[in-house]
């Protein structure tokens, strides 16, 4: 192993402006004498690090392509490519790899093959999201079996994330490994997750057994932003052995003093339940209250169930048990929306032993159920989400047209997983959000949350880096390994890609019993043979004597609570002064930064930092100084705390004038009715907050008084130019569950127009008084004014109306009448505003791009794209 503390690669450079890759974008594909160069450092990690970096980039005046980081239990990998003139090429690497000594790192660097097929994935490239969660350790084995099917469908591992919370030790409940994979043109995803049909007319295995022979269970879904599914979605669970702990069939016969055991085992489960009921004949009907008086829900039910209830989601019932009232008893206590179940029939107080109507079983009609339900509530069917073992019941085709109609199927049966908190898991929430929902839920203890043991044995930690992606690197790099499980576990796995096609891959194994030299000669012997880099590798610690911190009681020390999230946007890219001013900032005040994670797909726009504040900083004055920042470099920053409640908003309120359109209407009328100049100078001066709104409004709308309505408005409509980045935000949001509403103090025709062209919920906004016999306007309001006071009452209405919070809303506006909406939401957004405006927000969007504010909200640009496209 080199452990030089920086070393160089060599080769032929690749002109800029001889590139077609996504990384030559921007000015520096202009110029011949350019050449694009990865750089990778890693080491320990400490604050500062990419500032020294940055701080070497600015000076020679290099364009910042594209940049990853991830810290792997103490152990930074960093990759950035830049755009070097050759004037600077040789001057920069020297400084760099000085900078690099100096921390005690190592750098190298290479100029990648910039072939249009160089990063070995499809061309056209959808991405899914892959959730492993186990109760036991994650291990070389598991991760090979699942990239070994993965490269069996051409899916390519881009990236993978294992949080900390999301460990055993520290939630105390499950590990879980998050794989973001590139999927081929075209794929189907239940063939990965169930199965694809094979030319012998039977099955390959899925993604699903492949977990199940590691103990793990797995979810397969399309990459939606956020790695959960969003709020406009609708859950559907079973009761027995999935809400309930028991079979309330086998209750009811139990309670019956008949043996359910006695039914033959040998035949379909509906045949089955067809002799069970028919066992109850001449039964009394008074049996089921006493089930339903005993009946005990499954731990975690309720949990699960008000989570899903307070993200938006809809939650039905399916069962084929035909017991409806148990059911409905089911349904009021945990809130559900929708039950439908067959029912027993039943004469003069006593059960006939048949089902009452047709006994066609409901599975066979839950498809088109299902479907009618998602069409009333205006639901695409991949939101249609499965929870239990209904898709396990079904032959192989009838698994994956379930699978492929509909959205992820979570497998659960409570007689072999004790909580079904794990369908969060599986959905994408992680071990502190799961916490917080326990916190949230004082009448749910869970008993079971301690926190987890550490594996004992020694850790090996190693860095590995390859220049191209592709199927089933996993396998190759792990192959020495697969065969030591249970001896060889994953104490923490993590990659990150890069626009070029290079991956870098973090392990931190443990082992318990194996030699832990002999492996890593193995380990990297095999490395070797295959091309791949090995950037770094350590032998550490025994894995029981980690820090104190990890043995804590209290998760939220564990995990750290000031985790935040920093957003960086800057259009067309963000510049290396801007970056450099940022990660000079973190550096000052002891910031640690976790992860990078781009967000802009064609160029570096939009970045997301993940970042740890250490327990002295002030929040408050560092946001201050973010935002001293952001003026200075014309770079729009945000900064949230990296909690629940970041990913629970559901309603989005837009102010209209100079917010969704950029004009503003009371200047428009006046256009067309011949008083412009008098009117913008009041509306000038009521959005800057000199004049009172009510005052300034009775003003501006005097000055129409005498104008036929409908002409005014008719051609204020024809010329309405809507902000840039309008439509495909609101499109996205609608996509993705939100409800929308534009609250303007502007008037109601245009509002309504706008709300039809953006596909909005809702829209408030004032009335013109208009002279019934003339159709002129009298130069007064009717009825209530939008006063800001009135906008911030609104957005409460609007969101008691939807079932949510304020702080799950989110305002966007841009005049001083909008502060007190912008106050009142969870996320105040300031867009394009006003001074006085910008000075009393939080947040602030000054790009002339209206869905920069996806960007806000954690939605990445890869994903609206696609949801363009599917629309």
């Amino acid at each position: 192993i080199d452990r030089c503390p920086a070393r160089v690669l060599f080769a032929m450079p690749a002109r800029c402006a001889e590139t077609n890759g996504k990384a030559a974008r921007g000015s520096c594909a202009a110029s011949a004498e350019t050449n694009v160069i990865v750089f990778r450092v890693w080491g320990a990690d400490e604050p500062g690090i990419a500032d020294a970096f940055l701080k070497v980039v600015v000076s020679h005046m290099c364009q910042v392509l594209d940049l990853a980081q991830f810290v792997l239990e103490g152990s930074l990998m960093f990759s950035f490519v830049l755009c070097v003139g050759d004037q600077s090429s040789m001057g920069l690497m020297k400084e760099l790899m000085r900078s690099a000594k100096e921390r005690r790192l190592q750098l190298d660097f290479y100029f990648p093959d910039r072939s249009p097929a160089g990063s070995g994935e499809p061309s056209s490239e959808s991405v899914a999201v892959v959730s492993v969660v186990s109760p036991r350790e994650i291990t070389p084995a598991m991760l090979c079996d699942l990239d070994s099917k993965l490269s069996e469908h051409g899916c390519v591992v881009k990236e993978i994330e294992q949080r900390r919370d999301n460990k055993k030790q520290i939630n105390g409940e499950y590990n879980k490994v998050e794989i973001r994979v590139s999927c081929p043109p075209r794929f189907k995803l239940a063939n990965l997750a169930v199965g694809a049909p094979t030319s012998r007319g039977e099955s390959s295995t899925g993604l699903q057994k492949v977990a199940w022979e590691h103990g793990a269970e797995t979810t397969v879904r399309w990459w939606d932003a956020m790695n959960r599914p969003n709020g406009k979605s609708l859950v559907v669970f079973g009761i027995s052995n999935e809400l309930c702990t028991c079979n309330v069939l086998d209750e009811l016969l139990t309670e019956a003093g008949l043996d359910p055991g006695s039914v033959p085992a040998d035949g379909s489960i509906e045949k089955q339940n067809e002799l069970k009921v028919a066992m109850l004949k001449g039964k009394s009907t008074g049996i089921v209250q006493k089930v339903i008086d005993r009946l005990e829900f499954t731990p975690g039910a309720r949990l699960v169930c008000s989570a899903l209830k307070r993200l938006g989601f809809r939650l039905a019932i399916f069962t084929n048990l035909g017991i409806k009232k148990i059911a409905e008893h089911v349904k009021r206590e945990l809130g559900m929306d929708y039950v439908i179940s067959k029912d027993l029939e039943v004469f003069d107080g006593v059960f006939t032993g048949a089902y009452i109507g047709e006994c066609t079983d409901v599975r066979f009609r839950k498809a088109d159920l299902l479907m009618l339900m998602a069409e009333r509530e205006g639901i695409d069917y991949r939101n249609v989400i499965l929870i239990g073992e209904e898709v396990t019941h079904l032959d192989a085709a009838k698994a994956r047209e379930m699978v492929e109609t509909f959205g992820p199927n979570v497998y659960f049966n409570s007689n072999k997983m004790k909580d079904l908190t794990i369908a969060l898991y599986l959905l994408g929430f992680n071990g502190s959000d799961v916490r917080a929902l326990r916190k949230r839920r004082r009448d749910e203890v869970s008993d079971d949350c301690s926190i987890g043991a550490t594996p004992e044995g020694k850790r090996i930690r190693v860095r590995i880096s390859a220049k191209k992606r592709g199927p089933g690197q996993l396998v190759r790099m792990l192959s020495p390994l697969s065969a030591l499980s249970p001896e060889m576990g994953i104490s923490t796995v993590s990659q990150c890609s890069l626009q070029d096609g290079g991956i870098c891959v973090g392990f931190d194994f443990w082992a318990k019993k194996q030699d832990p030299d002999q492996l890593l000669k193995e380990l990297l012997f095999a490395c070797h043979k295959l091309d791949f880099q090995v950037l770094g590798s350590d032998l550490a610690s025994p894995a029981g004597a980690g820090p104190a911190l990890a043995m804590s009681s209290d998760m939220e020390a564990a995990v750290g609570r000031s985790h935040y999230v920093i957003t960086l946007v800057q259009k067309p890219q963000i510049t290396a002064a801007s970056l450099s001013a940022i990660f000079g900032l973190l550096r000052a005040r002891s910031v640690n930064l976790v992860r990078i994670e781009r967000l802009s797909v064609h160029d570096l726009a939009a970045l997301q930092f993940t970042v740890e504040l250490p327990e002295e900083l002030e929040t408050g004055s560092f946001s201050n100084e973010l935002m001293e920042a952001s003026n200075s470099h014309g770079i729009d920053i945000a900064f949230q705390k990296d909690d629940l409640d970041r990913w629970m908003r559901r309603l989005v309120v837009f102010d209209m004038d100079s917010t969704l359109i950029q004009q503003e209407v009371i200047d428009e009328l006046a256009k067309f009715a011949g008083v412009e100049d008098e009117v913008k100078k009041l509306t000038e001066a009521a959005m800057r907050g000199e004049l009172n709104f009510f005052e300034s409004l009775k003003s501006r709308v005097a000055l129409l008084k005498g104008h036929n309505a409908d002409e005014l408005f008719s051609k204020v409509k024809k010329n309405l130019i809507f902000t840039p980045g309008a439509k495909k935000l609101c499109s996205t949001l609608r996509r993705l569950g939100y409800k929308m509403a534009v609250i303007s103090g502007g008037f109601l025709p245009v509002a309504r127009e706008v709300q039809q062209y953006l596909g909005l919920d809702y829209a408030f906004a004032n009335t013109l008084e208009v002279d019934e016999t003339t159709g002129l306007l009298t130069g007064h309001t009717s009825g209530p004014v939008v006063t800001p006071q009135r906008k911030r009452a609104l957005l409460a209405t609007i969101a008691d109306v939807e079932g949510c919070e304020l702080q799950q809303t989110i305002a966007v506006g841009d005049g001083a009448n909008d502060i007190p909406m912008l106050h009142a939401a969870g996320l105040g957004i300031a867009f394009c505003a006003k001074p006085k405006v910008q000075a009393a927000t939080e947040f602030r969007i000054n790009q002339k791009d209206l869905s920069t504010v996806l960007y806000l909200i954690g939605v990445s640009e890869h994903v609206a794209e696609r949801l363009a496209v599917d629309m």
